[in-house]
């Protein structure tokens, strides 16, 4: 029995070991490192500088004609002390991003407005997303205890078909990046 025990109390400690190690693959190596907040008259302007990297398998997907989905949600909230945020207002933006091969251009749509812009580098096409994050709030909506949350994502879901199952839990697909939190700060 004694030594049953011992080997269980062995196992479990190698498997926490083992599940520490493994939960830092698993975290998403994009994140948002700061979001500009620009007060203006009427609003206020909040644009994310990213870290952001893609595999291999991404940019092969995309040269191949496959088109992929970055989401990027922001929420203006108020946080409570005792319950969930209060969220004040919610932003969504969706950029889709295709590459044509006869013109050796990648295109980033907006499918909330409709705006395009188009590159003819790979690692520029990320830094063009970036720039196209654009998301405005009224000051009527800001208050002195706000704070604006922001996360970027693949959308699995608009992939096709085929695809969708075998890159569910692939970590190459794994583009997401945690909620990044900042308090706004009002002139």
């Amino acid at each position: 029995m004694v030594f049953i025990t011992v080997t269980l109390k062995k196992m479990k400690s190698k498997l926490w070991l083992l599940l520490f190690l493994y939960s830092g693959f698993v975290v998403a190596e994009n994140h948002v490192i700061f979001l500009d907040i620009t007060n203006t008259k009427n609003s206020i302007k909040v644009k994310p500088q990213l870290d952001f990297h893609t595999s291999p398998q991404i940019k092969e997907a995309i040269d191949n004609g496959i088109r992929i989905n970055i989401i990027a949600k922001t929420d203006l909230f108020e946080p409570q002390s005792l319950w969930f945020d209060k969220s004040i207002k919610q932003e969504k933006v969706t950029f889709e991003v295709s590459y044509f091969s006869l013109g050796k251009h990648y295109k980033i749509k907006n499918l909330k407005t409709d705006e395009q812009i188009g590159v003819n580098d790979y690692p520029q096409l990320w830094k063009e997303i970036e720039n196209l994050m654009v998301f405005e709030f009224p000051n009527s909506l800001v208050t002195s205890n706000s704070w604006i949350k922001l996360r970027i994502m693949l959308d699995k879901g608009a992939l096709p078909i085929a695809m969708q199952l075998p890159v569910l839990f692939d970590s190459n697909w794994d583009i997401n990046t945690p909620w990044h939190k900042q308090k706004v700060m009002q002139q």
